[in-house]
């Protein structure tokens, strides 16, 4: 079985609790495994414990949608890196099976 791929999301949580600040992404890397298990302990021992899943809603081809769980979001202390003040760190961690795929599609114009 293939490795699974992942994408991961940082920001600054708010004091509410709610994503705040985009700090950056990382597009879609490959990982070290296939398991989604140790996978997601890594995960832990890198961006902290976790606090939720991420969701996305896919619609089926009967055209019925569920909601699936996608991915893991995660919480640490950080510090800044221009100064010694620390920060709630939260990485989104949304795991794939495959990279994507990318098309492209030519728009021809009519020319006399």
């Amino acid at each position: 079985m293939p490795n699974l791929y992942v994408s991961e999301t940082y920001c600054q949580a708010d004091a509410t609790g709610e994503p705040g600040h985009l700090f950056g992404e990382s597009g879609v890397i490959e990982t070290f495994t296939d398991n989604p298990g140790e996978l997601y302990r890594s995960c832990q021992g890198e961006y902290g414990r976790c606090i939720g899943y991420v969701y996305m809603t896919i619609k089926q081809p009967s055209g019925v949608s569920e909601d699936r769980r996608v991915g893991w979001v995660f919480v640490k202390r950080a510090k800044y890196q221009d100064s010694d003040d620390t920060y709630l760190q939260e990485t989104w961690v949304h795991v794939f099976t495959a990279p994507p795929t990318v098309t492209e599609k030519f728009y021809h114009a009519k020319v006399a």
